[in-house]
């Protein structure tokens, strides 16, 4: 058999095809730049020193990782499947790192759950965190590689339909990421909108008790919030598309928005970093982005609250993180 006969014949990428893939690198560039000047803010100020910093962290170095793996999708425009092998590795890595977000996005909204309505620190549980937002990507995404399913999918490379087989490319498909996917956005969107109603009705509604405490935590919490957001709004349209996909031949404007939304929860992962560091760091002073920071979410009485000001959850978490440094 020779190398060609490898390469299912209905692998052909089209002009359609090449112009998403122009669109998926292109905003992947652009997230690199903001995943990179995120980090790099966090760690010039040192703030990976404090645990509500390094869930942010987490994050965006993943998002940083996939976002470098969707640009090298560029390499395989216009090219000769059979020549090319390294498809096969950019299909792994690129479930990896998706997944890799995913799981960083949920145990932040877990982090957030417990820390806002149960009062639970989780600070106990990062190995926790780390370890399986690792170990878990690399599991699933080895599947298709011991199947032989990655390689060239139309758009760019990923899990294959095997030998033109629709039926099983979409079946591994969803066992592989569009049903857990759908599962953890579920998931996320129900605990997203229990903690923002549960810390906003604390903050704002008719009962005088902690209400003052729960408007600073409801402000501190914003930033960490938009992580798991990000991901219920963003990845909506992909998956849709992804679904959509096996019945008909999905139209090009919905084509177009999944190619966008792909790279844009990198992109928007290190603006928020930015944001965050913005909000709690550089409160009343002159620079641009700090100003920008400051209209998005305005600190309490425009500065930066003091230890006397923090609520219990927050001072607690902070006076943890200073002990264990």
């Amino acid at each position: 058999m020779s190398a060609t006969d490898t390469v299912p014949s209905c692998a052909n990428v089209t002009a359609t095809d090449n112009f998403l893939i122009h669109i998926l690198g292109s905003v992947s560039a652009v997230s690199v730049t903001t995943c990179f000047v995120g980090l790099c803010w966090l760690f010039y100020l040192k703030l990976y020193r404090q645990f509500l910093y390094r869930l942010a962290a987490y994050q965006v170095t993943a998002s940083l990782l996939h976002a470098i793996i969707a640009i090298s999708q560029f390499a395989f425009l216009n090219y000769d499947y059979s020549k090319h092998p390294s498809c096969v590795v950019v299909g792994y890595l690129y479930l990896t790192t998706v997944w890799m977000k995913t799981c960083f996005g949920f145990w932040i909204t877990f982090h957030l759950f417990c820390f806002a309505i149960l009062l639970k620190n989780t600070k106990k549980l990062e190995p926790l965190y780390v370890v399986t937002s690792i170990l878990f990507p690399i599991a699933i995404s080895s599947v298709p590689l011991a199947t032989g399913s990655y390689g060239p999918t139309g758009e760019w490379c990923w899990m294959e339909a095997r030998k033109c087989d629709k039926a099983a490319g979409f079946i591994e498909q969803i066992a592989l990421w569009s049903g857990p996917a759908f599962v953890v956005l579920i998931l996320q969107s129900i605990a997203m909108l229990t903690i923002m109603i549960t810390v906003y009705y604390r903050a704002y509604g008719k009962s005088d008790h902690g209400r003052d405490q729960y408007r600073k935590a409801f402000k501190q919490l914003l930033p960490l919030v938009a992580y798991p957001v990000l991901f219920c709004i963003l990845v909506t349209p992909p998956l849709i598309a992804r679904v959509y996909g096996f019945a008909a031949t999905p139209s090009k404007g919905l084509l177009i928005l999944s190619a966008v939304c792909i790279p844009s929860w990198s992109f928007f992962a290190g603006v928020t970093l930015i944001t965050h560091i913005g909000v709690l760091r550089c409160a009343g002073k002159s620079a641009c982005i700090c100003h920008l920071c400051i209209c998005v979410f305005p600190p309490t009485n425009g500065k930066i609250p003091r230890d006397s000001e923090t609520t219990p959850m927050v001072k607690a978490q902070t006076t943890e993180d200073t002990h264990a440094n």
